[in-house]
C-alpha cells in the first residue's frame, strides 16, 4: 500500500528544489526560431530525466539536422505501460513589450512562476517527473513502466513526431496516453479531457504586383490586401459563424448522453476565461451551457494573423503587391485536415477567388477516449484523492496536441492530468504557474501510477 501521506511530504519539502530546476528549464528561449536553444533544453531535458533514473534516448532523424529530437525516457517496469506526451518548445514570446518581466528570465510574483513555458509545456513536463520522483522516494519502484515522449516542435505543429516515431515503432505501443496537460477549475475541482482536437493550419497568399506602388494610384489598381481580406470575409457570416462550404460535412455528431453530460458541466471557468483576456462577451452572444457545448464539440476556423505592406515606424504609402494570412481550423473526429483544405480550395474557387494560394503549414487529426474508459476513471480516481472534489470530465480540450499520431496506431486511449489554470496565460504574455498547483499536480500523477497499474 503507498504511502501518500509521506509521498504528500516529499513533494513539500522537495518544491523550492525543484522550483529552481523549473527556472532553469523556462530560461531557455525555445521557440521554433531558436534550433540552439531548442538543442539545449531537449538535452536538458534529457539529462534531469537520467537523473530521475530513467533510460534516455534521443530520437533524431537521418538527415535532418535541423528537426528537433525526441527525448524518450523509459523507467520501471510491469504488464502496463503509459506513454506521458509533453514537449520541451514553447510559443513565441511576442508582444515582448505585454509582459511585466522579461520571458525568458523567470520571476515569482505572489506564488506564481512567470515565464515563457512556465506552464505549456515545462511546468507541466516537471510536474510529471516530479510525481515519479516522489513515488520512486517513498514507495520503492513504479507499478508500471513509464515512457516520457518529449518533443520540440509541439507548439509549431508536431509535423514530425510521426517520423520519430518510427524509427523505433515499439514507442506507440502502450496501454494509455496522458495528454500533455491537464487543468483545475476556479473552484480547485479537477477538470479531465478526454482527448484533443485536430489541427490544420494554412497560410493564404494573394499576389496582385510584381511590387508595391505609389499609393496615388490607388484607384485603378488592384489592392493585395483589400483582394485577401475579401477572401477572408467569405469565411463567416454577419453572427460570426463558420460559413466555408463542406466544413461540417464528416463532423461526427455527438450523442445525447455526451451534448447532457457538457451542458450539466459548471459554467465558472467561462467567466474566468473571459475576465483573464477582458472579452466583454462570447462570440454569437453564447453563454452557458451553450458556449460549453460549443466549446466542446464544434470546429473553428480561426484567422491567426494578417499581414501586407509597410508596418515599420513612420509612413510608405503603397499599394502592396503581396498579402498573407494565416488560419488554423480545430478539428473534431471524423474530419480530415485533407478534406476540410480541399473545401477550402473549393470555396475560394466557386467565390471568384482562384488567384489566391493556399500554402499548408501543418495537420493532424482529432483523437477522442470515451468519457467512460477504464483509463478516464484511474485520472478521475487520483485528481479526487488529491483534490477532494469530484472531477469534471470532458470528450475533449480545446487545443491540439498530437495524440492522433502517438495513439490511433495501437487504439491507445488518452486522457489530461494536472493542474493548469484558465489565468495562466498559455500562449499569452505573462503566462505563469502556480507552484502550489505545480505540487497539485506531482501528488495526482503519482496516484495515477497506482490507479492506472491496479485497473481490472
Amino acid at each position: 500500500m503507498t504511502d501518500f501521506a509521506a509521498l504528500d511530504r516529499y513533494v513539500q519539502d522537495r518544491l523550492p528544489t525543484w522550483t529552481d530546476e523549473l527556472i532553469e528549464l523556462c530560461r531557455f528561449p525555445s521557440e521554433a526560431t531558436n534550433p540552439e536553444a531548442l538543442l539545449g533544453a531537449a538535452g536538458w531535458t534529457a539529462e534531469r530525466l537520467r537523473r530521475l533514473g530513467a533510460r534516455v534516448e534521443i530520437v533524431t532523424l537521418p538527415d535532418s539536422a535541423d528537426v528537433p529530437p525526441l527525448v524518450v525516457g523509459e523507467i520501471g517496469e510491469g504488464p502496463r505501460t503509459v506513454n506521458l506526451v509533453q514537449h520541451y518548445d514553447v510559443q513565441p514570446a511576442h508582444p515582448l513589450e505585454l509582459w511585466e518581466s522579461p520571458p525568458y528570465e523567470p520571476v515569482i510574483r505572489e506564488g506564481r512562476l512567470y515565464a515563457r513555458g512556465a506552464t505549456d509545456n515545462k511546468g507541466e513536463l516537471m510536474a510529471r517527473i516530479w510525481g515519479v520522483e516522489a513515488y520512486l522516494a517513498t514507495a520503492g519502484a513504479l507499478p508500471c513502466r513509464v515512457r516520457f515522449l518529449v518533443e520540440g516542435e509541439e507548439e509549431s505543429g508536431s509535423k514530425n513526431i510521426g517520423p520519430l516515431l518510427d524509427t523505433r515503432r515499439e514507442l506507440r505501443r502502450a496501454d494509455a496516453a496522458l495528454i500533455e496537460g491537464g487543468g483545475i477549475d476556479p473552484t480547485d475541482r479537477p477538470f479531465l479531457d478526454c482527448g484533443v482536437r485536430g489541427i490544420l493550419m494554412v497560410e493564404l497568399l494573394v499576389r496582385t504586383l510584381r511590387s508595391d506602388v505609389h499609393s496615388s494610384v490607388a484607384s485603378v489598381i488592384e489592392n493585395s490586401a483589400a483582394r485577401l481580406v475579401a477572401a477572408l470575409a467569405t469565411l463567416r457570416d454577419t453572427r460570426g459563424a463558420v460559413a466555408l462550404d463542406g466544413f461540417l460535412d464528416d463532423v461526427r455528431e455527438p450523442g445525447e448522453a455526451d451534448r447532457a453530460h457538457v451542458r450539466a458541466l459548471p459554467t465558472d471557468d467561462l467567466d474566468e476565461l473571459r475576465s483573464a483576456y477582458g472579452a466583454a462577451h462570447f462570440l454569437m452572444g453564447r453563454q452557458g451551457a451553450d458556449a460549453l457545448e460549443a466549446i466542446a464539440f464544434e470546429p473553428t476556423a480561426n484567422i491567426q494573423a494578417i499581414w501586407a505592406g509597410y508596418t515599420g515606424p513612420g509612413t510608405k504609402n503603397v499599394v502592396p503587391a503581396e498579402a498573407r494570412a494565416r488560419l488554423d481550423f480545430r478539428l473534431v473526429p471524423d474530419q480530415s485536415p485533407e478534406r476540410v483544405e480541399a473545401a477550402l480550395r473549393a470555396h475560394l474557387d466557386r467565390r471568384g477567388f482562384d488567384d489566391v494560394q493556399i500554402q499548408h503549414i501543418d495537420s493532424t487529426r482529432a483523437w477522442w477516449t470515451s468519457m467512460e474508459h477504464p483509463v478516464v476513471r484511474a485520472a478521475r480516481a487520483a485528481s479526487e484523492a488529491v483534490l477532494r472534489q469530484q472531477a469534471m470530465i470532458s470528450p475533449s480540450m480545446p487545443g491540439s496536441a498530437p495524440m492522433w499520431e502517438v495513439c490511433s496506431r495501437d487504439d491507445v486511449p488518452n486522457v489530461s492530468l494536472g493542474a493548469g489554470r484558465t489565468d495562466c496565460m498559455a500562449h499569452a504574455p505573462n503566462e505563469n504557474y502556480r507552484l502550489s498547483d505545480a505540487a497539485i499536480a506531482a501528488r495526482i500523477t503519482a496516484r495515477f501510477l497506482d490507479e492506472f497499474a491496479a485497473l481490472d
